[in-house]
């Protein structure tokens, strides 16, 4: 059952999202980056023309890993958790498909707690999917401006 504590965390949590910057990361990596392989996501590192995409990419997945973190480990309440959030579904979305090669990448430990929480919640696979559909249809659209 949640506490008033999780419902502490879960308004903090909020709040770093409306940051300035973790704004911006969000907006480009929600909006603007479409990686379909590990090498989009390597390629962030080596360019030099938009350093920043490097640090938004990081600042997005690991605020996520994060916060699942503390789920997963019971700081903050599953259920309280899963009705009031729904970004870090987006952020698997855009990376779930080659996790594999961004552990070889990154490490096997690369976002293992957003990958259990998923896993854990009741219709996960269920809102991957439609996420991914919108997220199809978002890369089209940009493709063709």
């Amino acid at each position: 059952m949640a506490t008033p504590q999780d419902a502490d965390l879960i308004i903090k949590l909020y709040d770093l999202r409306r940051d300035e910057t973790m704004r911006k990361a969000r907006n480009y990596y929600f909006f603007e980056f479409f990686p379909k392989s590990v090498d989009d996501v390597k390629a962030l590192f080596a360019d030099r023309e938009h350093p920043e995409y490097n640090a938004y990419f990081r600042q997005v997945t690991s605020y996520w890993e994060m916060a699942a973190a503390m789920v997963n480990h019971g700081s903050i309440d599953q259920a309280l958790f899963f009705d009031t959030n729904g970004e870090f579904f987006a952020v698997w979305v855009k990376i779930g498909d080659f996790i594999e090669d961004l552990r070889a990448f990154f490490g096997p430990q690369y976002m293992v707690n957003l990958e259990k929480l998923i896993a854990a919640h009741p219709y996960g696979a269920q809102r991957i999917q439609v996420m991914k559909e919108r997220f199809n249809t978002l890369s089209a659209q940009r493709a063709r401006k």
